[in-house]
């Protein structure tokens, strides 16, 4: 499994905007193959911060959705308002345990 986390940052007066493209990517990439886990969480102590969570079934799976047209629209979203920060790893999870 691939574990994606990060961030992207906003200013906040712009977060009403971002929202519903915000949504429209998520619903869309849900769909996608191989994916098992995505989603965003507004900081609630830091306006403008949205935590990103991701975890896909394979390297492959994350690099289509990299690909894919929803990602491509997304970004030129992000870039229209002015992305503030963006900083998002991925690692390969070698051991899972529920805690």
């Amino acid at each position: 499994m691939i574990i994606v986390t990060g961030h992207i940052r906003v200013a906040p007066e712009n977060m009403e905007v971002v929202r519903p493209h915000a949504k429209t990517n998520l619903e869309a990439t849900r769909r996608e193959k191989g994916c098992i886990l995505y989603a965003y969480g507004e900081d609630l102590l830091d306006p403008g911060l949205i935590r990103i969570v991701e975890r896909w079934e394979s390297w492959d799976a994350l690099a289509a959705h990299g690909k894919s047209d929803h990602i491509a629209a997304w970004g030129k979203v992000l870039k229209g308002i002015g992305l503030l920060d963006r900083e998002v790893t991925a690692h390969e999870a070698s051991e899972e345990r529920v805690l």
